[in-house]
């Protein structure tokens, strides 16, 4: 798991010049290198071929070794050789006159890459030309001639957690040496990369537990589910809900609006990822289960509506990867589970026995295929010679482009119920009725502008239950 701080920073006049002289040579050996494994250069003979190159003569080593290292990854990206260097949309305004040749110039810089190395000397391990100085709100960069640059780092109050994590890396570097970090410098901003190592999982005391979530553009229902000898029992569950979020402004996607509700879309959906994480480290939950969404961008067929909440709903990097990578850092293991039928099968089985609403009934089905997972093998039968095989025929098609899991889950739900398709789903209005009178609407976070509310009734533990689900499923 990486790590990436991005500041703002401020310097002395001269570090401009150095600066743009070391990208420009930087971005020239890496347009260079990309052409030479192009044309189907070994990698290991590109570092000589470049030192002979007049690209790469004088180049300090570390700067020349980050610019193939950042060829490479573009041509593992498109070794076809169609790379833009500047990008496609300032070359055809640069093509249509509208940009100079000085600007399309600076487009086509590169920032300047400076890959770590754990053991480089000097008193400070991590990267040999960068030396961190967080207590100082500084980075020093070690230039050209022996010539040191101070870069005074942007830090306000509400930069605590950068500040942390900076003195953090720092530490690490000045005492273990066993951690490099990455620094990429444009004229006003620095970035520093480093792999977090995450922390060794506490020692399961007590049944095992799991954090399980269902996933949807407005809400996200949560459960954790305690794995028993019998089965399993729901020890909580709750709702996060943010309609708001989501809602259409019909005005262009530049106005300052729309704007605005992206940026606040980020910032709660950032906020709501710290809350689940403490969710789980409250519970002691050792595993975080999510479905797994692989929904291509593009019409579904059930209106304009529908595809912009499936398309634009910001889950995946939004959401689950601030998740991810908090729930590493507290030792969490993370699995993905299929989500064919999970909803249905959920408002089915779990609504009226457990009295727990829809997003709560999905999530809890999701736990229970973590943990009782069901094998499924692909149809493979042949397609049945009748009046209407064709059709048949066609339906068989269809579903063996489907996966092995959501055929099966088909056949599940066939099994259990044909009838209950049109079966409404259990909303939390419906069962308010029978939830506990503690259950409140309150906000998920202290401000008073936020726009997701949290529905945690903290119930308590349930019944075992799913002894002979499997059975009653597949029976």
């Amino acid at each position: 798991m990486h790590r990436t701080v991005k500041l703002p920073y401020t310097a002395d006049p001269s570090f401009a010049g150095v600066l743009a002289e070391l990208r420009r040579r930087q971005s020239r050996a890496i347009r260079t290198a990309y052409c030479r494994l192009v044309d189907g250069m070994p990698l290991k003979n590109l570092y000589w071929t470049l030192r002979g190159h007049p690209v790469g003569q004088g180049m300090h080593t570390s700067l020349l070794l980050s610019g193939i290292s950042k060829a490479n990854s573009l041509y593992r990206l498109r070794p076809d050789g169609k790379v833009v260097f500047g990008g496609r949309k300032s070359l055809m305004k640069r093509s249509w006159g509208k940009m100079t040749d000085s600007e399309w110039r600076e487009r086509r810089l590169s920032p300047l890459t400076v890959e770590g190395h754990a053991k480089s000397f000097g008193p400070q391990g991590g990267n040999q030309l960068v030396t961190l100085d967080a207590r100082q709100s500084q980075v020093i960069f070690h230039g050209p001639e022996g010539k040191d640059h101070v870069l005074v780092l942007k830090l306000s109050r509400r930069s605590r957690p950068y500040r942390r994590r900076l003195e953090q890396l720092q530490a690490r570097c000045e005492i273990l040496r066993d951690v490099p970090f990455s620094v990429s410098l444009t004229g006003t901003e620095i970035s520093i990369s480093w792999a977090a190592r995450g922390q060794t999982p506490a020692p399961v005391i007590g049944p095992p537990r799991i954090l399980s979530l269902d996933l949807n553009p407005n809400r996200i229902g949560w459960t954790v589910v305690e794995a028993k000898a019998k089965g399993s029992c729901c020890v909580a569950w709750g709702i996060f809900e943010y309609p708001e979020l989501n809602r259409r402004l019909k005005v262009a996607s530049a106005d300052p609006r729309a704007v605005a509700q992206n940026h606040k879309r980020a910032h709660e959906l950032s906020i709501l990822a710290k809350r689940v994480a403490v969710v789980a480290r409250h519970y002691g939950a050792q595993t975080l289960v999510t479905e797994h969404l692989n929904f291509p961008a593009g019409d579904h067929g059930r209106g304009r509506r529908f595809n912009r909440l499936l398309n634009q709903c910001w889950l995946e990097r939004g959401f689950l990867q601030p998740l991810r990578r908090r729930t590493e850092e507290m030792g969490l293991r993370s699995a993905q589970v299929s989500a064919a039928y999970s909803s249905r099968i959920g408002n089915l089985m779990w609504a009226d026995s457990l009295q727990i609403p829809d997003p709560a009934c999905a999530a809890l089905e999701i736990g229970r295929r973590f943990l009782d997972p069901l094998p499924f093998t692909p149809d493979t039968r042949e397609p049945p010679s009748k009046s209407n095989a064709d059709r048949l025929w066609k339906d068989g098609r269809r579903a063996a482009k489907q996966s092995a899991a959501l055929s099966g889950w088909q056949r599940v739900w066939s099994h259990l119920n044909p009838l209950a398709r049109d079966m409404p789903r259990q909303a939390w209005r419906r069962r308010r009725r029978f939830l506990p009178s503690r259950l409140l609407r309150r906000l998920s976070v202290r401000e008073q502008r936020s726009q997701v509310l949290d529905f945690d009734p903290r119930a308590g533990r349930s019944d075992v239950f799913a002894i002979e689900f499997n059975r009653l499923i597949t029976g």
